[in-house]
């Protein structure tokens, strides 16, 4: 795998540990955080050669998608809701990016 996409996994994976920091006041978010920080913290430390993790973390802000967009549902009128619901989407769709491009 070239540099470029190591660099932009982990960029991924950072971005990735900066939203975590606003779900950690959630605490219906407890399993999720969790293993988010699992994920990202393999994905900084180790790389993820084979794209293993980068599918994995697709997959997960998949799940936070779903969750926050069902809690932004419960809460139109809560802007915070919203702006973390498109923040987990946007992640998502890098790491989506990712794997097109390299697969």
């Amino acid at each position: 795998m070239s540099d470029e996409n190591s660099d932009y996994q982990k960029s991924i994976a950072l971005m990735c540990r900066d939203f975590l920091s606003e779900m950690d006041e959630f605490p219906e978010f407890v399993k999720e955080n969790d293993l988010l920080d699992r994920i990202t913290s393999v994905i900084v430390d180790e790389g993820d050669e084979d794209l293993f993790h980068i599918r994995n973390l697709e997959s997960h802000m998949f799940k936070y998608s779903g969750k926050l967009l069902a809690l932004y549902s419960r809460y139109p009128d809560n802007p915070y809701l919203d702006k973390l619901y498109r923040r987990a989407e946007s992640l998502r769709e890098m790491c989506q990016d990712l794997l097109r491009k390299v697969v």
